[in-house]
């Protein structure tokens, strides 16, 4: 298992994500691309994206790893999900984002609005029944 001394200190993204993140923040988070790259990690984890379609290689030096988080957030996060190895987040992170961005593009590409993004398709007569009690809104 890796430790967190093998941890990536930059992350980026492929040439071709790096070009599409450029048009999705300036179309969607007012040019900017670090918002833009923290919620391609979150759109990927959100839509369940495999992080081992992401390249193995090949990426592009974008940000200084802690430039995307404070503290060990992402490290918690990714060991509650089980997501990726607990003790690489950024490498973690830096493949989230790059599947994240290549899949908004495309979907956005697709005419898709990102508010189409953030929909959770889920057909409601296939939820689990809730035991909860139905609340009345006052």
């Amino acid at each position: 298992m890796a430790t967190e001394k093998d941890d990536k200190k930059q992350i980026g993204l492929t040439p071709e994500a790096n070009d599409a993140i450029a048009a999705i923040a300036a179309e969607h988070f007012g040019g900017n691309q670090q918002d833009a790259y923290r919620f391609a990690i979150s759109y990927s984890i959100g839509a369940g994206l495999d992080l081992s379609d992401a390249p193995t290689g090949g990426y592009t030096t974008k940000y200084h790893a802690e430039a995307v988080e404070s503290g060990t957030s992402l490290r918690e996060l990714f060991l509650i999900l089980g997501i990726g190895d607990p003790d690489r987040p950024f490498a973690t992170a830096e493949k989230l984002a790059e599947l994240g961005v290549r899949d908004m593009a495309r979907r956005l590409d697709g005419n898709e609005t990102l508010a189409d993004l953030l929909i959770n398709e889920v057909d409601v007569s296939e939820a689990e029944p809730s035991n909860a009690e139905p609340t009345s809104v006052v």
